[in-house]
This record gives structure tokens, C-alpha cells and sequence, in this order.
């Protein structure tokens, strides 16, 4: 599917939006070649006129002067050229970038969660700048190289058509061979690029995962992990380095055929004819071979280059090519008056192998709370999967206010709906921001009042810019003070109905008081499905699922549980 001629289709489409600037770049690549073709052209009658008229001192200053005029314009017009097809290569990679990272905002959670980060990491960043490279010089080659040979075999024809036919006739040579090294090489290129993104992936999860790896005394091991990705990356790239190192001497000697060629038929012309061939013209078309066979040279000197770069643009077009999520944008704008779930007979199953959720029946009132308790690997968390959309049923159906959730918006079920996580996540920005991200145009005060509830305002007031401090994902607060923020962006949206998965798993059990009663305070007049473990937390529910291996074994009250003396009791009695 993605072979040389189907990649080179693909790239030359994002080649459209920038007609002007590739047109340009042509124009001053045709003149650029012809100042350095037509150059040697005026050494060359200058040879013939020596013979013919001797050395005259005098008659040598005008053709000197137009020698200079052309080599000057043959340089600003290169420089020109240069200039437009790297604005232009850059605003095409650019393009290629975006549509990359465009995906990724569209691409179904199955996706993301079935590939590892630091390959989708790879085939954003690392392999794009390989596409950039390839690019710019395959453009600048291709560009001067094909005007070049075009301009080299008119020029040949006009001034002698039978020496020229020589050159044509003995440039197949330097095309199979080109075209051999650039077959072979792709494919060990493609393999070095999938083994480099390993290594992205392994580096990445070090990165993260590093306190593991420390707390498991793991660095050899993950040390030896990359030693062997390491080496297998040095074995595919010396093959491919390898393959591709063919090219540039294969043409030249193709290259050096056609000059030899060239230089024997002309001396044998200049015997036989030397009225009509003369030293001069021989010296003209010795350069215009060399000038001719120089595009094989350099197109095959970047042949590594440019077989890398397909490679990575392969990479890239297949993440750009993937499946979006389920188009839903011809569905209508759902209003949503009663928060209400109805859950019947849902199956659900991340692969064929395993089923995760087994006839799921069970009702959500309006404004009331629902807690889902059980054993890991039960299902709870699939089940809010299942309620945001990230995934979609495979069998049965989830009613949102008596309307299929496969018939309502994505954006309208989100939207109706907040949720904290046991994960949390802060983007790299202030807090204040990080807060309001899930009401972008909230007030200051508001901000600062969803705080409060959260129980987040104190330590915030405490960091060195307070709410203006930037805080990441990644930087020295606490996962406790994280989870608050994360609480706080919650308060802040009051959503109609409510989903809390461990949301305070992470925080001591004094604040955890304090943000239960703020989550009590939230949750008054709303739906609301609380996943805990902390069973004393959801005590007060209206009603309580019971879930194990992926099925419902009881429900009701925590009174009723407790008096059916079952699984519930066991776990209850157990914590």
C-alpha cells in the first residue's frame, strides 16, 4: 500500500496549497541551471575563436565580462532557489505535522490504548524532522538536477546531434542503478525506522516509570533492554547505510562510461570531420557530459537520505491514516432534560478473547447516587468508559435520558457530564489555568471559589505566585495537591451529573473529609456514579452495584447489602 509511487503521490499533494512558492523556486531553479550550462558554452566558443583567430587580448574583455555577468546571476539565482523550496519544504512538513497531531485529537481511546506512547511520540516528532531532511534535499536535487538534464540535452542536440545521442543512449545505466540501491535500501531504511521507535518507547516509559525502575533496582536490566535495541539498530542501520553507499559509486562509474564515451567518439569525429568538429566543441560537450551525469551523482548521494525519509513519511502517513472515532457530527443537538442512565443487557469486550462485561442491567435515577464497588478487574472503570463514549457497546445499549448515547453528540453527553479520575493531570500552565480548563471563560472569582470548595485554595495561596505559579504533570507538587486541582476544574464546570472513580484515593484522610463534604455539597440535586474502595465513603448511596468478574452479583442499599450477608458484607467486613 505505501510504496515509493503511492508515498510520492501522498507528499505531492500538501505540494498544492504552495503552488507560487514551488513555481518560483522552478523558475529560478531554470535559470540558476542555465547560467551554469550557458557558462561554459562561452569558454567553449572562446576555445573555437583562439583557433580561428589567434590570441587577441582585446577580443577576450566582453566575453570575461558576460562570463562574470552569468556566474553572478547563476549565484543570486541559486540563492533564491534555495531560499523558496525551504519556505516552501518547511510549510509542507508543517502541514504533514499538523494533520498528525489533528489525528491524534480524533483517533478512538482503543487506539491510543493499544499503541505505545513513545511510538505515537516518534511518529510526530522524530520521524517528521527525517521527512523535513529528505525533503528539502530531494526537492533542491530533483528541482536543479531534472532542469539540468532537460537544459544539458538541448543544448547537446543544437550544437551536435550524434555526440549528444551517445550521452542519451548510455543514461539508462545510471537509472537502473539508482533505481536497484533505492529498492533495497527502503526496506532496510523502514526496519531502522521501526526499530528506533522502540527505543523512543523504551526511553519514554524509563522516563516516566523512573522511581519504579529505581524501586525495583531495574536499571540493568531496562540498561540491557536498550543495549540490545541499541545493537539491532546499529545492524539495520550499517545494512542500510550499506545498501544505499552503492549508489553514489555505481553512478559515477555509470557516469564515467558516458565521459569516456564521449571523449572517444569526439576524438574520432575531430580526426574524420575537422572542419566541422574542432577542439572546442569537444570541450563544451565534455563538460555538458559531466554537467549532465552530475544529477545521477547527487541524486544517489542523498539516496540514504531520501530512503529514510520514506521510511518516516510511511510512519507517518499510517497514524495520519488511521480510523477517526465514529463520525457523529450529522447527529442533532440533544438536550438532555433528565439526567437519567437506563443500562440494559450491555456486553463489552476490549478484544475477542476476554469478555469485560457480562449482561449489564441497572437503573440510574435523576438526582441520585449510584456507587459501583468490587474487586479489581471488575469492570467498574470500563463501565465509565463505556458512559463518556470512549468506547462504544458491543452489544445491549446505555439510555441517557431515554435516548441511546450511540444517537446523542459526544460533545453533548461530555458536556453534561464531569469526572475526576484516580489519574490525575495538569498541563503545563498555571494553575488558574490548569483549574479553568473545564470553563474557559471563568472568572477569577469563580476560579478561586471552585478551589475553596475543593479544598485546594489554601496550598495554592502558599506557592510562589499562588494561582499564577506554573505547575506540570510532571513537577515537584504532590499527587495529593494535584488530585485537588483536578477536583477543583470539577467544581468549577457543576456539571448535571457526576462520575468520581477514586477521586480521592489520593489524599490524606483529614481532606479527605473536608472534600467528601464538598463532594456531598456537589452532588445534592445532581446524578451522580461514585466508583470507590473505600466502602465507608459511599455508605449513604441510594443505590450500591456489587460487580465481580465482570458481571452485577448484587445491588440495593448498604442497609439491604448488609442484610443479605453476601459478597458485599465479606468486602465490607474486610476493609
Amino acid at each position: 500500500m505505501y510504496n515509493v509511487k503511492t508515498l510520492t503521490k501522498r507528499i505531492l499533494r500538501y505540494t498544492k496549497k504552495y503552488r507560487i512558492l514551488m513555481t518560483l523556486a522552478l523558475l529560478c531553479a531554470t535559470l540558476y541551471v542555465f547560467a551554469t550550462i550557458y557558462a561554459p558554452y562561452i569558454i567553449g566558443q572562446e576555445i573555437i575563436n583562439l583557433f580561428v583567430s589567434g590570441f587577441k587580448i582585446k577580443s577576450l574583455l566582453y566575453p570575461c565580462l558576460k562570463l562574470l555577468g552569468v556566474s553572478i546571476g547563476g549565484v543570486v539565482f541559486g540563492i533564491f532557489m534555495g531560499l523558496l523550496l525551504n519556505k516552501a519544504t518547511y510549510n509542507i512538513v508543517k502541514d504533514l505535522q499538523i494533520d498528525a497531531f489533528n489525528k491524534l485529537l480524533t483517533l478512538p481511546v482503543s487506539y491510543l490504548d493499544s499503541h505505545p506512547h513513545g511510538d505515537i511520540l516518534a511518529r510526530t516528532t522524530s520521524d517528521v524532522d527525517h521527512v523535513w531532511d529528505g525533503l528539502l534535499h530531494g526537492f533542491t536535487h530533483i528541482f536543479r538536477g531534472a532542469i539540468a538534464i532537460i537544459l544539458t540535452i538541448i543544448f547537446m542536440f543544437l550544437i551536435k546531434w550524434d555526440l549528444a545521442l551517445v550521452v542519451v543512449l548510455l543514461t539508462p545505466l545510471s537509472l537502473i542503478i539508482a533505481s536497484l540501491v533505492a529498492r533495497f535500501s527502503h526496506v532496510s531504511f523502514a526496519n531502522q525506522a521501526k526499530v528506533n521507535s522502540k527505543m523512543t518507547t523504551l526511553i519514554n516509559e524509563m522516563i516516566s516509570e523512573q522511581k519504579t525502575v529505581i524501586a525495583y533496582n531495574l536499571q540493568d536490566e531496562n540498561n540491557k533492554k536498550y543495549q540490545a535495541l541499541d545493537q539491532d539498530l546499529y545492524k539495520v542501520g550499517i545494512k542500510a547505510q550499506f545498501t544505499a553507499a552503492f549508489a553514489n559509486p555505481g553512478t559515477r562509474l555509470a557516469n564515467a562510461i558516458v565521459y569516456a564515451s564521449v571523449a572517444l567518439y569526439g576524438t574520432i569525429l575531430i580526426v574524420r570531420e575537422p572542419k566541422i568538429m574542432n577542439v572546442g566543441i569537444l570541450a563544451i560537450f565534455l563538460f555538458y557530459a559531466s554537467q549532465y551525469t552530475r544529477p545521477f551523482n547527487e541524486i544517489s548521494g542523498v539516496a540514504a537520505e531520501l530512503s529514510n525519509s520514506y521510511a518516516c513519511l510511511r510512519r507517518v502517513l499510517e497514524l495520519i491514516d488511521e480510523v477517526d472515532m465514529i463520525d457523529d457530527s450529522n447527529l442533532k443537538e440533544s438536550a438532555i432534560n433528565k439526567n437519567e442512565f437506563k443500562i440494559e443487557h450491555v456486553n463489552f469486550s476490549y478484544n475477542k478473547e476476554r469478555e469485560i462485561l457480562k449482561d449489564i442491567n441497572f437503573k440510574v435515577l435523576e438526582n441520585k447516587k449510584v456507587a459501583i464497588v468490587g474487586p479489581t478487574g471488575c469492570g467498574k472503570t470500563t463501565f465509565i468508559n463505556l458512559l463518556m463514549r470512549y468506547y462504544d457497546v458491543n452489544s445491549g445499549s446505555i439510555l441517557l435520558d431515554n435516548k441511546n448515547i450511540n444517537n446523542i453528540k459526544r460533545k453533548d453527553i461530555r458536556n453534561h457530564i464531569g469526572m475526576v479520575l484516580q489519574d490525575t493531570w495538569l498541563f503545563k500552565g498555571t494553575v488558574f489555568d490548569n483549574i479553568r480548563y473545564s470553563k474557559i471563560n471563568a472568572t477569577e472569582n469563580e476560579v478561586i471559589n471552585a478551589a475553596m470548595l475543593a479544598n485546594a485554595h489554601d496550598f495554592i495561596s502558599k506557592l510562589p505566585n499562588g494561582y499564577n505559579t506554573i505547575v506540570s504533570d510532571d513537577d515537584g507538587l504532590s499527587i495529593g495537591q494535584k488530585q485537588l486541582i483536578c477536583i477543583a476544574r470539577l467544581m468549577l464546570c457543576l456539571p448535571n451529573i457526576l462520575i468520581l472513580d477514586e477521586a480521592t484515593s489520593n489524599i490524606d484522610t483529614r481532606t479527605e473529609v473536608k472534600i467528601q463534604k464538598a463532594f456531598d455539597y456537589l452532588m445534592e440535586g445532581r446524578t451522580s456514579i461514585v466508583i470507590a474502595h473505600r466502602l465507608s465513603t459511599i455508605r449513604h448511596a441510594d443505590l450500591i452495584i456489587v460487580m465481580k468478574q465482570g458481571k452485577i452479583i448484587e445491588s440495593g442499599t448498604h442497609e439491604e447489602l448488609m442484610n443479605k450477608k453476601g459478597f458485599y458484607m465479606n468486602l465490607y467486613n474486610s476493609l
